[in-house]
C-alpha cells in the first residue's frame, strides 16, 4: 500500500519527502542543490519522476528510486517542466511558455504533444484520452482531447489562480484555486462545478491536491505545510 509522497518547491528544500499510511515520515530523499522539487507522479511502486522547475542547475525531470533512494537518472529537457503526470505508457508534462511534452518510459526521448501557450506554475492531470491542464496566471482549465480542446473552464468568482488538479475514476476534475482558496469540482463534460468549502476545513491556502481512486480519499496540501486527507463519497 502506498503511502504518501511531497515535494517542497517554494522553500527550496530539493528533497522527496515519503510518510507511511501512519502519516509517519518513511524517509526524506536528499536532492542535489542543483535541483528543486517542483511536482512528482509514481511511475510504478517502486519509481517516482519528479519535475524541478525553475532551477539553479539543469532543466528536466527526475527519476528517483525509491528502493535505493537514490536518483536513478536525469532527463535532459528543453524547457522548465512543472505539473507532470503518467497515462500508463508516457509521462506527460507541460511548461511555463511553451507546450505539453510526452516522454516515452522505456528510452526516456521525448516529443512535444501540443503547442499551447501555457503560463507559469501549470499542472496537469489525464483521464483516459484526456489531459486537463491548469493555466494560473489565465485563471482557466483546459481539456484536451487527441491534441484538440474539448472545453475550458474560467469563472474568476470561484476560481482564481488554479494550481494543483486531479480527476476521478469517474472523470471529475478537482482544481485548487490558490488565490480564491477554493478546491472547485468540474464535471467530466466541463459544463456543471462545484465548489468545495476550504476555510471552514483549515485550508486557508491549499495548493496542490491528489484523488486516490482506490481509497476513494482526497489528499489537499497547503502553502504552510500541513496537509489535509478528506474520505470521498457521492450522492
Amino acid at each position: 500500500m502506498f503511502g504518501q509522497r511531497f515535494t517542497d518547491y517554494d522553500n527550496n528544500q530539493e528533497k522527496l519527502v515519503g510518510l507511511n499510511s501512519n502519516d509517519e515520515t518513511e524517509y526524506a530523499i536528499k536532492l542535489s542543490k542543483s535541483y528543486s522539487a517542483f511536482d512528482l507522479v509514481y511511475i510504478d511502486d517502486k519509481t517516482v519522476a519528479v519535475t524541478i522547475g525553475y532551477s539553479n542547475g539543469k532543466v528536466g525531470v527526475l527519476i528517483v528510486d525509491l528502493t535505493t533512494q537514490k536518483i536513478k537518472r536525469f532527463i535532459d529537457l528543453p524547457d522548465s517542466p512543472f505539473g507532470i503526470t503518467f497515462d500508463g505508457e508516457s509521462l506527460i508534462w507541460c511548461c511555463t511558455s511553451t507546450a505539453i511534452f510526452r516522454i516515452c518510459c522505456t528510452d526516456y526521448s521525448f516529443t512535444k504533444y501540443t503547442s499551447r501557450l501555457m503560463s507559469q506554475f501549470p499542472y496537469i492531470a489525464t483521464h483516459g484520452d484526456r489531459i486537463i491542464y491548469t493555466a494560473p496566471s489565465k485563471n482557466t482549465v483546459s481539456c484536451l482531447n487527441k491534441r484538440k480542446l474539448v472545453w475550458k473552464f474560467k469563472n474568476e468568482t470561484i476560481l482564481k489562480k488554479p494550481g494543483g488538479i486531479t480527476v476521478d475514476d469517474k472523470g471529475n476534475v478537482f482544481v485548487v484555486g490558490i488565490e480564491s482558496k477554493t478546491i472547485v469540482v468540474i464535471s467530466p463534460d466541463g459544463k456543471q462545478y462545484k465548489q468545495i468549502q476550504t476555510e471552514d476545513c483549515g485550508l486557508t491556502e491549499p495548493s496542490t491536491i491528489f484523488f486516490d481512486n482506490r481509497r476513494k480519499q482526497l489528499l489537499i496540501t497547503n502553502i504552510n505545510s500541513f496537509a489535509h486527507l478528506y474520505d470521498v463519497s457521492y450522492v
